[in-house]
């Protein structure tokens, strides 16, 4: 608010002061003498006190600034615009009663004085009292009803006092004084986009567009609602709008790259990238059509991208960790951990780069090593990330006490971290401590009665146990509501209704589920369950063969679990 009202307020040059000629008077060269004999008269001698604090003022000796204006409104007390001086010095020292008081001197002379105006509802703004600035601002509006800074700084101080429709309002009539100004439709889209409203912002970035087709702001902000709306083809067909009035908008490539990398359209994504880097060349652009190589598993145009560079920007270690996760992924181990290591401990990805080695030495079923390279980091870098890694690898070789150990020590330092508390409730779980587990989920709930994991959690362990079914039901439905588009929860629904006996919601539930997933193996597991159940033989075993065959099934227990069930139903 205080920027936006400081862009208002005239420059304090000495061109602004009303009371002040153009040129100085000339000055003694010799000894000076006091008071009149130093000028020729009262508004030359205010308007040396005047040059004198604007010079201290530039030394950043705002005392001394103060003092001189105190002798140049000795000569001029009637000067609206010395007053207005006092009071933005004393904004500068934070002293915002003296600015107060010297703000009223200003208007006893000009009530109309619209510097002042805004100054004296900077001052309560800043000072808390929001009512009287907005109505402040309301009478500037009313002295300037063609003013398009009136308008905007009036909406924004009432919307950032939580009066929304308020500064709807505001804006609507500043729409009807102000018919050429596309400012009050951009900061309406902008409202509409802090409540969600995104319809309704793209109407209104487009009707601030139409009043100013050069107001290429609004296209852009557009451009970002199409995005968070998931419509990747209306971003980018926006894009490419702005890129066919501005076509030297380079930078709008990569942005392309960057919907199409999101949307997962990765030849696109390529497409944009290298076309932005043959105008606007950077490593950043390099790493990027690197990483997207990666994605479209083109390793080897990855490999040499990365390799490249490094060789010309051998100090880039963004490039060493990209480039040892893309060896990790190919299971070139020692490769990666040899160009992980090269990352210094100064670098932002150092951090990372240690975070790899150590899945690396996990992912070789060696988590001792990894155990091992990771406490030095946790030690200097305690954070949650690192605490839920470092207990991850203890958990793997089920040294489940060693890893709740370890959260229950991190907890100390983060003691409201969900991610933390999720993570124990699971290791407890897995350690056969569902007690304590849930006891755990619940602590998450106290601290966010919205957690979708959490309510999931425990209401598919009353599921699974058979237990207190009507509850599980409750929260499973209350999870879903936050998330219902989850697989998950959707799936840990339909086992409720299995549990329950009801088994035609299960299979419609669990059929949904499924879809949502992706054909998770579990999932299927749970609906081939509930046919069997139902007395549906056939597509109970053609469901328990669409789990074994899911690209999902990395686990081998749960392949053998399922491998049986088909025996037993005489099926292969």
């Amino acid at each position: 608010m205080r920027k936006q009202i400081l862009l208002l307020i005239c420059a304090l040059s000495i061109a602004g002061c009303a009371h002040m000629p153009a040129k100085p008077a000339a000055m003694d060269t010799g000894e000076p003498s006091p008071g009149m004999n130093r000028c020729s008269g009262p508004k030359q001698c205010a308007e040396m006190h005047f040059m004198l604090s604007d010079l201290k003022l530039h030394d950043g000796n705002i005392d001394g600034a103060i003092e001189e204006l105190q002798e140049a409104v000795k000569y001029d007390p009637s000067s609206r615009y010395l007053y207005l001086l006092f009071a933005r010095l004393y904004i500068q020292k934070q002293s915002y009663k003296q600015a107060l008081a010297y703000t009223e001197k200003a208007l006893n002379i000009d009530k109309t004085y619209i510097q002042a105006l805004y100054t004296k509802a900077e001052i309560l703004s800043d000072t808390g009292d929001t009512k009287q600035a907005v109505d402040i601002l309301k009478q500037i509006v009313r002295l300037s009803p063609d003013s398009e800074d009136a308008y905007i700084t009036l909406a924004l101080t009432q919307y950032h006092a939580d009066d929304t429709a308020g500064a709807k309002d505001t804006l609507k009539d500043m729409s009807v004084h102000v018919p050429s100004s596309p400012y009050p439709y951009y900061y309406l889209a902008k409202i509409a986009v802090d409540e969600k409203n995104y319809k309704e912002a793209i109407v209104y970035y487009n009707k601030a567009f139409k009043t100013a087709p050069d107001f290429y702001t609004a296209l852009y902000e557009e451009a970002d609602v199409y995005a968070y709306m998931k419509d990747y083809n209306k971003a980018i067909a926006v894009y490419r709008s702005i890129l066919a009035g501005n076509p030297d908008e380079y930078s709008l490539y990569e942005k392309m790259g960057d919907i199409s990398l999101t949307a997962k359209r990765y030849t696109d994504a390529l497409d944009s990238y290298k076309k932005a880097e043959t105008y606007i060349p950077s490593l950043v652009l390099q790493l990027k059509i690197g990483m997207v190589y990666v994605e479209l598993q083109q390793f080897n145009p990855a490999e040499a991208t990365f390799k490249s560079i490094i060789e010309s920007n051998p100090s880039f270690y963004r490039a060493y960790y990209y480039y040892g996760l893309l060896l990790a992924e190919n299971k070139k181990y020692d490769k990666a951990i040899e160009i992980l290591n090269k990352v210094p401990q100064d670098n932002e990805m150092y951090t990372g780069s240690i975070e790899e080695i150590a899945i690396i030495h996990s992912q070789q079923n060696d988590n001792k090593e990894a155990e091992k390279i990771l406490f030095p980091v946790v030690q200097k870098y305690p954070t949650v990330e690192h605490y839920n890694l470092y207990a991850s690898f203890f958990a793997q070789d089920k040294d489940y006490k060693q890893a709740i150990d370890i959260l229950n020590k991190a907890l100390n330092k983060f003691t409201d971290s969900q991610a933390l508390l999720y993570h124990l409730g699971v290791l407890y779980d897995q350690s056969g401590d569902s007690a304590n587990a849930i006891s755990v989920m619940k602590q998450i709930l106290k601290i966010n009665q919205k957690s979708a994991d959490a309510l999931n959690y425990i209401g598919y362990t009353y599921a699974d146990k058979g237990i207190k079914l009507d509850t599980a039901e409750t929260m499973i439905k209350e999870a879903l509501k936050i998330r219902p588009d989850d697989g998950y929860i959707t799936d840990s629904l339909g086992w409720v209704y299995y549990k329950k006996g009801l088994l035609k919601k299960a299979i419609v539930t669990l059929t949904k589920a499924v879809k949502l997933s992706k054909d998770d193996p579990q999932i299927l597991e749970h609906l081939g369950d509930a046919y069997l159940k139902a007395g549906n033989r056939a597509s109970a075993v053609k469901t328990y063969r669409m789990a074994i065959g899911s690209k999902q099934l990395t686990d081998e227990k749960l392949k053998k679990k399922l491998q049986g069930k088909l025996l037993k139903l005489g099926a292969k």
